[in-house]
């Protein structure tokens, strides 16, 4: 049996780009409120708020995920907003390489 996340809520660090980004569009399209946690957004995850304003929402939390007092600040967000988290993705500072020469950084 698959996770149901339909109706549940989703703090998302690195939510403003890249694969965490990714993971919140996945969850909104299955119905899920995200709140995406980041320093910044790109302008791809600025599209994805306007998006999902109703119903199903997207919010994003600016925060400095060193700074326990910002994290749980968005924590404290995710609750006013929509009643507690019931999903967390850790997922800021995962490395993506600007180039796909990144494995050949670390050959001798």
């Amino acid at each position: 049996m698959a996770f149901q996340v339909a109706g549940k809520t989703a703090l998302i660090t690195g939510a403003g780009s890249g694969i965490c980004l990714s993971f919140a569009k996945l969850l909104l399209q299955k119905r899920c409120n995200v709140v995406l946690v980041d320093l910044a957004l790109r302008p791809e995850a600025e599209r994805l708020l306007q998006t999902y304003t109703s119903g199903t929402r997207a919010i994003f939390q600016r925060t400095d995920v060193t700074s326990w007092s910002q994290l749980r600040r968005a924590f404290d967000v995710a609750e006013e907003q929509f009643g507690g988290t019931d999903i967390v993705c850790p997922g800021a500072g995962v490395y993506e390489p600007v180039c796909i020469h990144f494995g050949m950084m670390y050959q001798n």
